[in-house]
């Protein structure tokens, strides 16, 4: 039975390694998605009068805090795991495996959610920021005029597709849309629309590399933690406890 033992031993290495790994990528999923939630770029860009015109946009506002729960139970769950495998108790370990797998779960719907909504929200938002633009300014909505600026301001663009939006529709070219602020100084060059579009398009994978990680690893953890778990179960309480 002495492979049996070593087998424990190794075990039990393999799952206490795992689960470090989990605590710091828990913690990097915890500031991603805390990142989401007070990113004023992503509020800015995914504000209320904008994300109701966006396919998918209600879903996106959930993503964040999906990763704060999601990251919050990988902290506490990694410290669960190490005393299931420094205890080496079965229902520990079993209990461990069992709620790791309802997290996968999770971080898999959020992970699908992401990178699903990523193309939805590129092939949506140019129509969405362009009906909003002209909603706004054709019926001279003032009190609305500050979600466009604050894009402006944020993502230093100007317009839908440029300055000449303002042009053709007899707008008036808000400071917003210039350097600093400053009326003097030139107009931002780039529409919004486009470029919030690359900058979502950007954040979305880095998202999803995070959660693409942390599944990874906690498929191994799921394993590693049912095979301990074998392996106890055809141990004598000897060669479990050297």
């Amino acid at each position: 039975m002495v492979h049996l033992s070593c087998s424990i031993r190794c075990t039990r290495i393999i799952l206490f390694i795992l689960n470090i790994l989990f605590l710091i990528f828990g913690f990097t999923l915890l500031g991603f998605g805390i990142y989401v939630q007070v990113s004023k770029k992503f509020d800015i860009a995914l504000s209320e009068h904008i994300n109701t015109k966006i396919i998918g946009g209600s879903a996106l506002k959930w993503v964040g805090i999906i990763m704060i729960i999601v990251a919050v139970f990988t902290i506490l769950l990694s410290a669960f795991g190490c005393l299931g495998a420094v205890f080496k108790n079965r229902v520990f370990l079993y209990l461990y495996a069992a709620i790791l797998s309802l997290l996968i779960i999770t971080e898999l719907a959020t992970f699908i959610i992401t990178l699903t909504y990523r193309v939805r929200t590129r092939d949506s938002y140019y129509s969405a920021f362009r009906e909003l633009f002209i909603e706004i300014y054709s019926n001279n909505h003032t009190d609305l005029k500050y979600v466009i600026e604050d894009i402006e301001r944020e993502f230093r663009c100007c317009g839908i597709n440029n300055v000449t939006d303002y042009y053709k529709h007899n707008y008036t070219v808000p400071v917003a849309c210039y350097q600093d602020q400053d009326f003097d100084k030139s107009i931002f060059d780039q529409g919004c629309a486009n470029v919030v579009i690359q900058w979502l398009w950007k954040q979305f994978p880095i998202i999803g590399s995070v959660l693409g990680s942390i599944l990874l690893i906690e498929i191994f953890g799921i394993i590693s933690s049912i095979a301990l778990s074998t392996a106890i179960s055809h141990s004598s309480y000897s060669e479990i406890y050297k």
